[in-house]
């Protein structure tokens, strides 16, 4: 993503987070109608909307350190391709997130800002696949220091 894709996904974010819990029960309403059997992935429960809102603002927060995104999210698609989730879900995950957006933005919703959130989407939807052909990623080396979070 561009920079300036990333401003502009950002300066959305504050609004899908104010509708929260609405702007989940659409997704996952639009969700089951394109894919209904991601519906018993997706166990009704207080904390699924939740979840939902806070992985995205997670994502969206974290688009500054790509490098950490992919680590996370492919950490979460070894989990999804486990569970049996496919490509074919991940695109109606796209569809139903797109539109999902469009009802909670508006008129905002279109140009740039739709083109930011399509590309935030695909990469997430790129990066979630890949992990479904690896067992594990490729970190970074530490070198020669031992980070303090490790010592002690």
């Amino acid at each position: 993503m561009t920079p300036k894709q990333i401003t502009i996904v950002q300066a959305q974010l504050p609004t899908v987070k104010s509708i929260g819990k609405p702007f989940a029960k659409v997704f996952y309403a639009r969700l089951f109608q394109l894919a209904p059997d991601l519906r018993t992935l997706f166990s009704e429960g207080k904390h699924r909307d939740r979840q939902l809102i806070d992985t995205l603002c997670t994502t969206v927060n974290s688009l500054q350190n790509m490098d950490g995104l992919r680590v996370v999210a492919h950490n979460m698609g070894q989990r999804y391709s486990e569970l049996g989730v496919s490509e074919r879900h991940y695109d109606f995950f796209m569809q139903a997130m797109l539109e999902t957006l469009g009802m909670a933005l508006g008129d905002e919703f279109s140009g740039e800002v739709k083109a930011a959130w399509l590309n935030l989407l695909t990469t997430l939807k790129d990066t979630l696949l890949e992990a479904c052909n690896y067992h594990e990623i490729e970190h970074p080396a530490w070198g020669s220091e031992v980070p303090m979070a490790l010592v002690g």
